[in-house]
């Protein structure tokens, strides 16, 4: 299922509405994970909600499954991007995370859903093309990685607030503007 969009915001199209001052920015929601590996999944979960939702047209979210690589276009083609997945940060089960790439140190590796490689490494190359957009990380403390489709009770309980942390980030200004 990975790669897939809101059709209306495939990769490509134009910017999103005018707003007051200029163009509404490129923002992309990209979810990741392995919806097999039950707390892994939870990008995915989030992914098949926002797409029941109305939201603006200048927003894209992307199933972006357990890709690596083939993600930099749906990066690279965002003016802002959300992430969300799965974050292994040592704490309870359920906790929920907000952080941005500049914020992990160097040497301390949150681990996050790419299999390949790392989000963090595929946020350096999109650095060093000088093509990273403006980019937050919304995750949970997963409680379950074994086989299943279903989220932990403790993942699940907190799914209804990590998308509503999506929705606030949709909203929120962009820096500098």
């Amino acid at each position: 299922m990975s790669g897939l969009c809101n059709p209306r915001n495939r990769p490509g199209d134009e910017r999103g509405e005018e707003v007051r001052g200029g163009v509404a920015p490129r923002v992309t929601v990209l979810c990741v994970g392995n919806l097999l590996l039950r707390d892994e999944g939870v990008g995915i979960h989030v992914a098949r909600e926002l797409l029941k939702m109305d939201l603006p047209p200048n927003v894209r979210v992307v199933d972006g499954g357990t890709e690596g690589f083939g993600l930099l276009d749906f990066i690279w083609e965002s003016d802002r991007l959300i992430v969300v997945d799965a974050v292994r940060g040592g704490q309870e089960p359920g906790t929920l995370y907000r952080f941005r790439p500049e914020d992990v140190k160097e040497g301390r590796q949150l681990r996050l859903s790419f299999h390949d490689l790392s989000l963090l490494d595929v946020l350096k190359i999109s650095e060093f093309a000088d093509r990273r957009p403006e980019t937050v990380i919304l995750g949970v403390e997963p409680a379950r990685l074994d086989m299943g489709m279903e989220l932990s009770p403790e993942v699940a309980r907190k799914l209804p607030r990590l998308i509503q942390m999506v929705l606030e980030e949709i909203h929120r200004e962009p820096e500098g503007g």
